[in-house]
């Protein structure tokens, strides 16, 4: 690294660390009395904000506790508010859901119609950025001060993202949330932390993001942090070099963009401007590739790399298993945090914890009981301090940008406490509850029968989705599978029994319809090698999705993506 980049890189990396563990300290101490600050929270916000449109509808000013609060403002939900926002974005009015300063709108990853806009105010942003990206650095470098006595290196983030947005009617950027956290003010310093070139990163033209991520990412050898919003980035990133490697190599050696990316010419050249060949570089990377990608590969072609980072807890395993296979296990991997384009609610407090912990200076929080019987209108709720580790509650949120008792839709289990901040995991969005005959299965059902299918199968499944088939009778679910390899012919009916038996096994409800004989015996379709990598490249490219926002489909619920991966069946 050249001494000048170096001391720029040391002096950004300090200051962002110091800001790291300034987050850190303000979440443990809030975490020893979360019911407090919980009340703190609502208090000062319903105090800011009584004289909106909407605090003055629902009496902000007469609610003095949370029971008040529960009792006078009714649940919702983004219909509630989609006139409000109109007429923040499309007439410019002020002080409708939030006193606030409104810097930003978070477009949703809905898979159909217009995206959602979700206001973000100053407030929410900065808490936001502090527990998602921030807090990050702090957590890592706590884990090697702590096993390693030793501090994580200086050095560089590659991190496959886009930093898009466009200016709404009322002058403020709407795009993806993550988005945001790249803030202007900070464009500067991009070269010095980033691997990918702020250009890139900018850019809201169709073009080619894995190339350009990968071949920046990879010119460079002080990469210290590999992360992305998602961890199929991650793999997706290191399939496409294994398979590429000789065109990056090729164009770092000659300091050139590959001719057949596609991207803006204005685009291709400003970078071509910025590079130089690097002949030493592209003779290192010749040389580690050529002896092959096994677990040292990671290792090999970036020595300082300290922590893999990216959202992979949960239905994610199986991409942690084979992204291994290029990192080994001595790197740490991180889960990051448990966001949305509402808000910040939880992080992990680890490296390897497979639970995010609930930040209590981030929103409000109420939660629903799931036990099955609940009906869509539920007005009792639980708050923080009455939560029970073990059980499933909905989410419900009242953040710092104008949602007030806002049904987020997922619902989480309690994995434990952090002092008396609830530790939680995702298991599954309401949404993607899929029922034939009056049945509830979920993703998480889906999730544990295809791990247990791995189990007694030995079959590594790389990923997975369902839907329900009623075109006959009695209905049935359709379940596809991803395999790593090869299925032989011989053993899918043995692998349909196998994960007909786990179906039950996952869901009583489910079991009880199969039982009656009101469900049809489920079918297995094996998918072709790289179908779920492809879906989310043609999300990228033809639906305009932004890499940060690409979740994993679990539940095909449009007949267009019902045709697109049956048709992706292996032959």
């Amino acid at each position: 690294m050249d001494e000048k980049i170096k001391a720029i890189n040391k002096k950004i990396w300090d200051g962002m660390m110091q800001a790291a563990y300034d987050k850190l300290r303000l979440f443990d101490t809030a975490s020893v009395n979360a019911e407090n600050t919980q009340k703190e929270f609502l208090k000062n916000l319903l105090k800011d904000n009584e004289n909106t449109e909407y605090g003055k509808k629902y009496g902000f000013s007469d609610i003095h506790n949370a029971d008040e609060y529960r009792k006078k403002v009714p649940l919702t939900v983004y219909d509630d508010y989609e006139e409000y926002i109109k007429r923040m974005v499309s007439g410019g009015e002020n002080g409708l859901i939030t006193a606030y300063p409104v810097v930003y709108y978070a477009s949703t990853s809905g898979t159909s119609g217009e995206p959602k806009k979700i206001p973000v105010t100053d407030r929410g942003m900065n808490t936001f950025q502090g527990f998602t990206g921030n807090v990050m650095r702090s957590v890592i470098d706590e884990f090697y001060k702590n096993t390693k006595n030793t501090v994580m290196p200086y050095g560089f983030m590659m991190v496959p993202m886009s930093a898009a947005k466009k200016p709404l009617e009322n002058g403020v950027n709407f795009g993806a949330i993550s988005a945001a956290c790249v803030r202007e003010e900070s464009i500067q310093k991009l070269p010095y932390v980033l691997t990918t070139p702020a250009a890139v990163l900018k850019c809201t033209d169709r073009a080619n993001h894995k190339y350009l991520h990968t071949r920046f990412g990879i010119a460079n050898r002080e990469v210290t942090i590999f992360s992305a919003p998602y961890i199929p980035a991650l793999l997706d990133m290191m399939t496409y070099i294994k398979d590429e490697w000789e065109m990056l190599v090729s164009d770092i050696r000659k300091g050139t963009i590959d001719s057949a990316a596609a991207m803006p010419e204005e685009l291709r050249a400003e970078l071509e401007a910025q590079i130089k060949p690097d002949p030493e570089r592209a003779d290192e990377l010749e040389r580690e590739f050529k002896k092959g990608f096994d677990q040292t590969i990671m290792k090999r072609i970036w020595p300082n790399l300290s922590a893999i980072c990216a959202i992979w807890a949960g239905n994610f395993s199986s991409y942690v298993n084979k992204l291994r296979e290029y990192s080994g296990r001595t790197v740490p991997y991180y889960t990051m945090s448990y966001a949305s384009s509402e808000g910040v609610f939880g992080f992990a407090r680890h490296p390897f914890d497979t639970s995010y912990c609930m930040v209590p200076q981030s929103c409000f929080y109420e939660f629903i009981p799931v036990d099955g019987k609940n009906a869509e209108d539920v007005q009792d709720t639980l708050l923080m301090e009455e939560l029970q580790e073990g059980k499933e509650y909905e989410l419900v949120i009242t953040n710092q940008s104008g949602l007030y008792r806002y049904r987020m839709g997922d619902v989480v289990r309690v994995t434990g406490f952090y002092n008396e901040t609830p530790m939680i995991e995702f298991r599954y969005r309401k949404k993607n509850i899929v029922s034939v005959a009056g049945e509830k299965f979920t993703e998480a059902h889906l999730l544990s029968a295809v791990r247990e299918f791995e189990r007694r199968s030995g079959v590594s499944i790389i990923d997975f989705c369902m839907y329900p088939d009623t075109s006959t009778a009695p209905g049935r679910y359709v379940v596809l599978l991803e395999p790593d390899g090869v299925i032989a012919e011989s053993k899918k009916e043995e692998y349909t029994k196998i994960i007909a038996e786990e179906l039950v096994r996952a869901s009583s409800s489910y079991a009880h319809y199969v039982e009656i004989g009101n469900m049809g015996k489920p079918v297995l379709k094996f998918l072709q090698p790289q179908t779920f990598r492809l879906h989310r490249e043609l999300k990228m490219y033809k639906a305009g999705i932004s890499e940060n926002q690409l979740k994993p489909v679990r539940v095909l619920d449009t007949p267009e993506l019902v045709r697109f991966f049956t048709a992706l069946e292996e032959k």
